[in-house]
């Protein structure tokens, strides 16, 4: 099983823009993107869905304004993160061309709680995800659309 999802966007936007937006825990949890929650490394934030449910996530390490890093429960709505149900979610920003390259990786699906069939249909629901988050990043931080606070 592929156990990772990794996604590239290019930002017309200065790092320090993206920054402030990918430092916003848990932005990505949902479909409606908020950049609202600072949370301090070490911390957990609980985002709340109407759709899903309740998601944990945790900051794991900040490296302004070049990486940020996050664990979440995307699969396991309503619990709290555990070793076993959690994946890890990495951002990294490197300035380019008058921009911002957003890498973002998603991996640990593998280790996932469940069965084979639940795992590959999580990582197929994140993979899917992904590409509208990365386009919702990048509207927000060219200003397309106005960042929530």
């Amino acid at each position: 099983m592929n156990d990772t999802i990794e996604r590239e966007i290019f930002i017309e936007a200065g790092i320090d823009r993206v920054w402030s937006l990918v430092s916003k825990a848990g932005f990505w949890v949902g479909d409606e993107v908020r950049f609202e929650h600072d949370v301090p490394p070490g911390e957990t934030v609980v985002i709340e869905t109407v759709e899903y449910g309740h998601f944990p996530v945790r900051v794991e390490h900040f490296d302004p304004p070049h990486r940020a890093v996050y664990t979440w429960a995307s699969g396991f709505p309503n619990t709290e993160l555990s070793a076993s149900n959690s994946t890890r979610v990495e951002f990294t920003l490197t300035e380019q061309d008058g921009g911002v390259l957003v890498r973002v990786c998603e991996s640990g699906f593998s280790k996932l709680d469940g069965t084979p069939d639940f795992r590959s249909r999580n990582l197929a629901d994140n993979t899917a995800g992904w590409k509208a988050q990365m386009q919702s990043l990048r509207d927000a931080a060219e200003a397309k659309v106005a960042p929530q606070p």
